[in-house]
């Protein structure tokens, strides 16, 4: 599998206009919009508020929709406070990459797809405890092609 790069560090918090308040206040980086996704896992669907750094350093902030706390992100907040929840890579091949961690019996957990990138997600149990996506597509801060197509999904 080739890795290209990390694309971003996904964020878990209970509120994203403090968390990116505070970081663009202490750090001046600058987020966007504040967008509503659904991701669907094995575990079910998680809906989520998110925003994203607008200066191409590739830092999401996500926190749960609803406050029904029945979902990945609710518990992993509840457990563990605002913290590094996943690392999105970014591989040269998609298929060959999922093809490879299929044969050693990893299998994505979820997918993603907005336009046209998608993103396979992987159980903690499969990374030593680390939540991972794997991604190829143009690289989505300096193209914003990702925002583009997440936005266009809401």
């Amino acid at each position: 599998m080739q890795v290209v790069d990390i694309d971003r560090i996904v964020v878990a918090t209970d509120d994203v206009e403090e968390t990116s308040g505070t970081l663009s206040e202490r750090l001046d980086i600058a987020f966007g919009d504040r967008l509503t996704l659904t991701t669907e896992t094995s575990a079910g669907a998680n809906e989520l508020q998110s925003v994203i750094d607008r200066n191409g350093i590739g830092l999401d902030l996500i926190q749960p929709a609803s406050e029904t706390g029945e979902d990945a992100v609710s518990e992993f907040v509840e457990k563990n406070g605002t913290g590094l929840y996943a690392i999105a890579f970014q591989v040269a091949d998609l298929a060959a990459a999922q093809a490879e961690l299929a044969e050693d019996g990893i299998d994505p957990v979820g997918e993603i797809a907005a336009g046209g990138f998608t993103e396979y997600l992987y159980h903690p149990r499969d990374f030593d405890g680390l939540f991972v996506f794997l991604a190829e597509f143009p690289h989505a801060y300096e193209t914003n092609y990702r925002l583009d197509a997440l936005r266009d999904n809401e």
